[in-house]
Protein backbone atom coordinates (compact mmCIF):
# COMPACT_ATOMS: atom_id res chain seq x y z
CA UNK A 1 0.00 0.00 0.00
CA UNK A 2 1.41 3.36 -0.87
CA UNK A 3 2.00 5.75 1.94
CA UNK A 4 1.03 9.36 1.85
CA UNK A 5 4.49 10.65 1.44
CA UNK A 6 5.09 8.17 -1.66
CA UNK A 7 1.38 9.24 -2.83
CA UNK A 8 2.87 13.27 -2.27
CA UNK A 9 5.78 12.07 -4.82
CA UNK A 10 3.74 10.88 -6.96
CA UNK A 11 1.56 13.91 -7.56
CA UNK A 12 4.62 16.19 -8.00
CA UNK A 13 5.90 13.71 -10.42
CA UNK A 14 2.58 14.24 -12.17
CA UNK A 15 2.42 17.80 -12.03
CA UNK A 16 5.80 17.86 -13.43
CA UNK A 17 4.64 15.48 -16.67
CA UNK A 18 1.86 17.75 -16.87
CA UNK A 19 4.00 20.86 -17.29
CA UNK A 20 6.64 19.58 -19.05
CA UNK A 21 4.74 16.75 -21.73
CA UNK A 22 5.75 16.18 -24.88
CA UNK A 23 8.97 17.65 -24.56
CA UNK A 24 10.48 14.60 -27.02
CA UNK A 25 11.06 17.03 -29.90
CA UNK A 26 12.91 19.30 -28.03
CA UNK A 27 14.85 16.41 -26.70
CA UNK A 28 15.28 14.65 -30.39
CA UNK A 29 16.11 18.34 -31.51
CA UNK A 30 19.48 18.24 -29.12
CA UNK A 31 20.51 14.88 -29.81
CA UNK A 32 20.52 15.33 -32.98
CA UNK A 33 23.79 17.19 -32.87
CA UNK A 34 25.45 13.82 -31.93
CA UNK A 35 29.07 14.85 -32.27
CA UNK A 36 28.90 18.05 -29.86
CA UNK A 37 26.97 15.75 -26.80
CA UNK A 38 29.41 13.05 -27.22
CA UNK A 39 31.89 14.89 -27.10
CA UNK A 40 31.09 16.73 -23.52
CA UNK A 41 30.22 13.77 -22.71
CA UNK A 42 33.39 11.42 -22.62
CA UNK A 43 33.56 11.11 -18.91
CA UNK A 44 30.02 10.17 -18.13
CA UNK A 45 30.22 7.93 -20.77
CA UNK A 46 33.60 6.39 -19.70
CA UNK A 47 31.40 5.99 -16.18
CA UNK A 48 28.59 3.91 -17.68
CA UNK A 49 30.42 2.27 -20.10
CA UNK A 50 32.34 0.67 -17.26
CA UNK A 51 29.77 0.07 -15.13
CA UNK A 52 27.23 -1.64 -17.59
CA UNK A 53 30.13 -4.19 -18.07
CA UNK A 54 30.57 -4.30 -14.72
CA UNK A 55 26.78 -5.03 -13.22
CA UNK A 56 26.17 -7.18 -16.55
CA UNK A 57 29.14 -9.63 -15.83
CA UNK A 58 27.19 -11.17 -12.59
CA UNK A 59 23.44 -11.48 -14.40
CA UNK A 60 22.69 -14.43 -16.91
CA UNK A 61 21.21 -12.50 -19.63
CA UNK A 62 20.84 -13.33 -23.83
CA UNK A 63 18.24 -10.60 -24.93
CA UNK A 64 19.33 -6.92 -24.60
CA UNK A 65 17.32 -3.20 -24.75
CA UNK A 66 19.10 -0.63 -24.92
CA UNK A 67 16.95 2.84 -24.22
CA UNK A 68 18.80 5.98 -24.94
CA UNK A 69 21.32 3.70 -26.53
CA UNK A 70 23.41 6.97 -28.11
CA UNK A 71 26.57 5.72 -30.38
CA UNK A 72 26.10 2.30 -29.48
CA UNK A 73 29.35 2.50 -27.11
CA UNK A 74 27.81 1.54 -23.63
CA UNK A 75 26.26 -1.75 -24.69
CA UNK A 76 27.79 -3.01 -28.18
CA UNK A 77 30.66 -3.88 -25.88
CA UNK A 78 28.95 -6.51 -24.59
CA UNK A 79 27.43 -8.07 -27.83
CA UNK A 80 28.47 -12.12 -28.88
CA UNK A 81 27.66 -14.17 -31.28
CA UNK A 82 24.73 -15.71 -28.61
CA UNK A 83 23.15 -12.62 -27.90
CA UNK A 84 20.30 -10.56 -29.41
CA UNK A 85 20.80 -6.33 -28.94
CA UNK A 86 17.74 -3.82 -29.59
CA UNK A 87 19.29 -0.51 -29.70
CA UNK A 88 16.55 2.41 -29.22
CA UNK A 89 17.04 6.04 -29.66
CA UNK A 90 14.95 9.00 -30.19
CA UNK A 91 17.53 10.61 -32.20
CA UNK A 92 18.17 9.93 -35.90
CA UNK A 93 21.66 10.96 -35.71
CA UNK A 94 22.06 8.47 -32.78
CA UNK A 95 20.96 5.75 -33.99
CA UNK A 96 22.85 6.14 -37.38
CA UNK A 97 26.00 6.24 -35.97
CA UNK A 98 24.89 3.16 -33.22
CA UNK A 99 24.17 1.20 -36.77
CA UNK A 100 27.31 2.05 -38.22
CA UNK A 101 29.13 0.67 -34.69
CA UNK A 102 27.65 -2.46 -34.63
CA UNK A 103 30.15 -4.78 -35.76
CA UNK A 104 29.97 -6.21 -39.60
CA UNK A 105 29.89 -10.18 -38.33
CA UNK A 106 27.44 -9.58 -35.78
CA UNK A 107 25.11 -6.99 -37.78
CA UNK A 108 22.48 -10.16 -37.23
CA UNK A 109 22.23 -9.87 -33.60
CA UNK A 110 21.01 -6.31 -33.43
CA UNK A 111 18.22 -4.35 -34.28
CA UNK A 112 18.75 -0.62 -34.47
CA UNK A 113 15.27 1.40 -34.24
CA UNK A 114 15.03 5.59 -34.18
CA UNK A 115 11.74 5.73 -32.24
CA UNK A 116 10.49 7.26 -29.22
CA UNK A 117 10.40 4.46 -26.35
CA UNK A 118 7.21 5.08 -25.20
CA UNK A 119 5.21 4.91 -28.47
CA UNK A 120 7.69 2.29 -29.66
CA UNK A 121 5.84 -1.25 -30.10
CA UNK A 122 7.12 -4.38 -28.77
CA UNK A 123 4.09 -6.71 -29.13
CA UNK A 124 5.61 -10.08 -28.11
CA UNK A 125 9.04 -8.89 -27.41
CA UNK A 126 10.67 -9.27 -23.71
CA UNK A 127 14.06 -8.82 -22.73
CA UNK A 128 16.22 -10.26 -20.17
CA UNK A 129 18.62 -7.00 -19.67
CA UNK A 130 17.57 -3.37 -20.21
CA UNK A 131 19.99 -0.68 -19.99
CA UNK A 132 19.12 2.91 -19.81
CA UNK A 133 21.37 5.89 -19.22
CA UNK A 134 21.18 9.60 -19.88
CA UNK A 135 17.50 9.24 -20.20
CA UNK A 136 15.41 9.77 -17.03
CA UNK A 137 16.24 13.13 -16.74
CA UNK A 138 14.49 13.88 -20.52
CA UNK A 139 11.58 11.51 -20.47
CA UNK A 140 7.94 13.00 -19.75
CA UNK A 141 7.52 10.84 -17.03
CA UNK A 142 9.59 8.95 -15.22
CA UNK A 143 6.88 6.84 -13.50
CA UNK A 144 5.02 5.71 -16.90
CA UNK A 145 9.37 5.39 -18.33
CA UNK A 146 9.62 2.24 -15.32
CA UNK A 147 6.00 1.23 -15.65
CA UNK A 148 7.15 0.41 -19.40
CA UNK A 149 10.45 -0.93 -18.82
CA UNK A 150 8.71 -3.22 -16.13
CA UNK A 151 6.24 -4.85 -19.26
CA UNK A 152 9.45 -5.52 -21.47
CA UNK A 153 11.70 -6.69 -19.16
CA UNK A 154 11.01 -10.44 -18.00
CA UNK A 155 10.69 -12.17 -14.82
CA UNK A 156 13.73 -11.54 -12.63
CA UNK A 157 15.14 -9.94 -15.65
CA UNK A 158 17.84 -6.98 -14.79
CA UNK A 159 18.31 -3.35 -15.44
CA UNK A 160 20.64 -0.95 -15.27
CA UNK A 161 19.33 2.34 -15.17
CA UNK A 162 21.48 5.88 -14.37
CA UNK A 163 20.19 9.01 -13.33
CA UNK A 164 21.01 12.55 -11.03
CA UNK A 165 20.21 13.03 -7.60
CA UNK A 166 19.08 17.07 -7.64
CA UNK A 167 18.45 16.94 -4.12
CA UNK A 168 22.06 15.47 -3.29
CA UNK A 169 24.56 19.13 -2.14
CA UNK A 170 26.80 17.77 -5.37
CA UNK A 171 23.66 18.15 -7.43
CA UNK A 172 21.99 21.65 -5.82
CA UNK A 173 25.66 22.42 -6.59
CA UNK A 174 25.24 21.86 -10.79
CA UNK A 175 21.79 22.94 -10.37
CA UNK A 176 23.21 26.49 -9.12
CA UNK A 177 25.32 26.78 -11.95
CA UNK A 178 23.04 25.70 -14.38
CA UNK A 179 20.16 27.77 -13.52
CA UNK A 180 23.21 30.78 -13.91
CA UNK A 181 23.63 29.23 -18.23
CA UNK A 182 19.99 29.25 -18.45
CA UNK A 183 19.57 33.00 -17.21
CA UNK A 184 21.93 33.88 -19.84
CA UNK A 185 21.07 31.35 -22.27
CA UNK A 186 17.77 29.50 -21.74
CA UNK A 187 17.62 25.59 -22.38
CA UNK A 188 14.96 24.23 -24.60
CA UNK A 189 13.40 22.14 -22.61
CA UNK A 190 13.65 21.65 -18.41
CA UNK A 191 14.93 18.36 -17.33
CA UNK A 192 13.53 16.26 -14.78
CA UNK A 193 15.01 17.04 -11.51
CA UNK A 194 14.77 14.15 -9.16
CA UNK A 195 16.06 13.13 -5.98
CA UNK A 196 17.35 9.35 -4.83
CA UNK A 197 13.86 9.27 -2.54
CA UNK A 198 11.84 10.11 -5.43
CA UNK A 199 13.15 7.32 -7.88
CA UNK A 200 13.73 5.15 -5.08
CA UNK A 201 9.76 5.08 -4.68
CA UNK A 202 9.07 4.69 -7.87
CA UNK A 203 11.76 1.16 -8.22
CA UNK A 204 9.45 0.11 -5.49
CA UNK A 205 6.43 1.01 -6.87
CA UNK A 206 6.82 -1.18 -10.23
CA UNK A 207 8.68 -3.78 -8.31
CA UNK A 208 12.07 -3.83 -9.00
CA UNK A 209 14.46 -4.37 -6.46
CA UNK A 210 18.01 -2.36 -5.85
CA UNK A 211 20.51 -4.68 -5.82
CA UNK A 212 23.77 -2.69 -6.59
CA UNK A 213 25.09 1.09 -7.17
CA UNK A 214 28.03 2.82 -8.11
CA UNK A 215 28.27 6.73 -7.26
CA UNK A 216 30.49 9.26 -8.61
CA UNK A 217 30.18 13.11 -8.93
CA UNK A 218 31.51 15.40 -11.61
CA UNK A 219 34.00 18.02 -10.53
CA UNK A 220 31.91 20.96 -9.68
CA UNK A 221 33.35 23.74 -11.68
CA UNK A 222 31.95 25.55 -13.86
CA UNK A 223 33.63 25.05 -17.34
CA UNK A 224 36.24 22.17 -16.38
CA UNK A 225 34.84 20.70 -18.67
CA UNK A 226 35.86 22.33 -21.27
CA UNK A 227 39.24 23.37 -19.76
CA UNK A 228 40.68 19.99 -18.95
CA UNK A 229 41.40 17.46 -21.21
CA UNK A 230 38.53 14.68 -20.69
CA UNK A 231 41.44 11.98 -19.61
CA UNK A 232 43.03 13.85 -17.18
CA UNK A 233 39.27 14.81 -16.02
CA UNK A 234 38.45 11.13 -15.66
CA UNK A 235 41.61 10.66 -13.53
CA UNK A 236 40.70 13.26 -11.02
CA UNK A 237 37.09 12.12 -10.74
CA UNK A 238 37.88 8.04 -10.67
CA UNK A 239 40.69 9.02 -8.06
CA UNK A 240 37.29 10.21 -5.18
CA UNK A 241 35.38 7.94 -6.55
CA UNK A 242 37.34 4.34 -7.84
CA UNK A 243 35.35 2.49 -10.26
CA UNK A 244 32.36 0.29 -10.27
CA UNK A 245 34.23 -2.81 -9.20
CA UNK A 246 35.51 -0.51 -6.19
CA UNK A 247 33.40 2.38 -5.28
CA UNK A 248 34.95 4.80 -2.91
CA UNK A 249 33.31 7.86 -1.06
CA UNK A 250 29.90 7.44 -2.79
CA UNK A 251 28.01 9.71 -0.58
CA UNK A 252 29.73 12.42 -2.22
CA UNK A 253 28.21 11.18 -5.09
CA UNK A 254 24.93 12.06 -7.13
CA UNK A 255 25.35 10.46 -10.15
CA UNK A 256 23.83 7.34 -9.47
CA UNK A 257 24.04 4.13 -11.81
CA UNK A 258 21.99 1.28 -10.78
CA UNK A 259 21.52 -2.50 -11.03
CA UNK A 260 18.01 -3.73 -10.27
CA UNK A 261 15.83 -6.90 -10.62
CA UNK A 262 12.58 -7.12 -11.70
CA UNK A 263 10.25 -8.67 -9.02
Amino acid sequence: MASAEGDAVFETLSAARSQWDSKSPKVREVFENAPHYLKGRQVDIRFRTQAVKHFSQGIAWRRLLDIGCGDGTISLQLLTAESQFTLLDLSASMAAIAKANVPTALAANVNVRNENFQAADFTGEVFDLVVTVGVMAHVDSPDKFLGKIKKVLRPGGSLIIEFTDCRHFMGRLERFTSNLKEFLKPGRFRTNRLSFAQVSQLFERHNLKLVSTFRYSMVPIPGIQKAVKPGVLYKMVSMIFGNPAKNRNAWLGNQYICLLKAE
